[in-house]
């Protein structure tokens, strides 16, 4: 069986990606610091395509709300 993405599951996968100023902005943090954080692995929600930082929305709520991340 072969899975086909849809544009409608593209769009509602990119949905739970934002970027690191947006998760900066939610959490109150300047995106600088959230940079640092994120080089040095002390920002589990987030993940590094190619070159760019993206952060996980469920990830980052489960996160802020004490979830353990590794």
């Amino acid at each position: 069986m072969t899975l086909v993405a849809t544009p409608e599951h593209d769009r509602l996968a990119a949905a739970d990606l934002i970027s690191i100023p947006d998760a900066a902005g939610r959490i109150g943090l300047h995106p600088d610091t959230l940079y640092r954080l994120c080089r040095t692995g002390q920002f589990p929600p987030a993940i590094q395509i190619g070159s760019r930082w993206r952060v996980s929305v469920p990830r980052l709520e489960r996160f802020l709300h004490g979830g353990i991340e590794s």
